[in-house]
């Protein structure tokens, strides 16, 4: 009976071929001369083919030989090609990561993120969606998304949320504003201002107004608009004052003064998953990342508070 070929004789022999003789082929496996020479040996018995001849102390491979060889590297390029698929999926889960956020959040709080997430993942691929957050929730119900992050609230129950970090909204001045002498803001410093604010049906616009009334102090808005970005913008060219969520404000860094707000008004920074989904290995890194940038702004904010 036909001994079988096995994977150590196909190991030696690829050796040899790659580096010309048993010796060095010993060397590369960490074995000894006579072992590789044995599993040659082995090899040429079970497939009844002579594959080298011996020309002055050198092994020369014979054409059916070097046929055997280009059939075994094809095999073994399929199979590095397999281990350095495996080694990628083994560092981050999957090739991709898809992201879904607020606008606010993706021009602001999410840059720096990502990153240091392509730095230590510099072979995946990252998708990242803009919406507000009932189309962020359909996203993730469609399963079209692997992370979701917002400051707004998580209605649906498709989504596994948890919240990151909870901050308090920040009063935001042009830089020579005389406002800016001052180290904390009252509600009313801001009642002879003209202020941007965000949409009136938007919760936290709500919010605001609130404060205003439970303080007595009246608010003068000049302008409403839809984007914590665009009231950033128009303070920074001189329009006038605003109050947003400090996720936005060091995307404007040097070109607006960001001043403590004495309001009782906090927004949270919320992550979600799909329910139906466990997070891949990627995804789970950004989310290790994600809480360390949240936690690391949090302690920024509760010294700033305390100065």
């Amino acid at each position: 009976m036909r001994p079988n070929i096995n994977f150590k004789q196909i190991e030696a022999f690829r050796a040899v071929m790659r580096t010309g003789s048993a010796t060095r082929a010993a060397v590369v496996m960490h074995t000894t001369q006579p072992s590789i020479s044995r599993r040659l040996a082995e090899l040429q018995n079970a497939t009844q083919l002579k594959l080298f001849d011996l020309r002055r102390g050198r092994l020369q491979p014979t054409d059916e030989g070097e046929f055997l060889y280009r059939a075994i590297e094809q095999h073994f390029l399929g199979l590095e090609k397999i281990e350095t698929i495996v080694s990628v999926m083994r560092r981050s889960g999957t090739s991709s990561l898809r992201l879904a956020c607020t606008p606010t959040l993706g021009a602001g709080w999410l840059p720096p993120l990502v990153q240091r997430f392509v730095q230590l993942f510099p072979d995946t691929h990252v998708t990242i969606q803009t919406a507000s957050t009932p189309q962020i929730e359909e996203l993730l119900d469609q399963g079209l998304v692997d992370i979701a992050l917002t400051t707004g609230e998580f209605r649906r129950q498709d989504a596994r949320p948890a919240i990151l970090d909870r901050r308090k909204v920040v009063c935001i001045l042009p830089r020579n504003h005389p406002l800016c002498e001052a180290s904390r803001i009252e509600l009313p410093m801001l009642a002879r201002e003209r202020l941007i604010s965000i949409s009136e049906d938007d919760e936290l616009s709500s919010r605001i107004r609130a404060e205003f009334l439970k303080g007595a102090t009246s608010e003068h808005v000049a302008v409403h608009t839809n984007s914590s970005i665009t009231i950033c913008a128009l303070v920074a060219a001189g329009t006038g004052i605003g109050i947003v969520t400090p996720y936005i404000t060091d995307m404007f860094a040097g070109r607006i003064a960001v001043k403590p707000l004495r309001a009782s008004i906090a927004v949270d920074l919320r992550l979600a998953t799909p329910v139906n989904r466990t997070p891949s290995m990627l995804a789970n890194e950004f989310i290790k990342l994600a809480k360390k940038r949240a936690g690391g702004l949090s302690r920024a904010a509760h010294i700033e508070s305390l100065t």
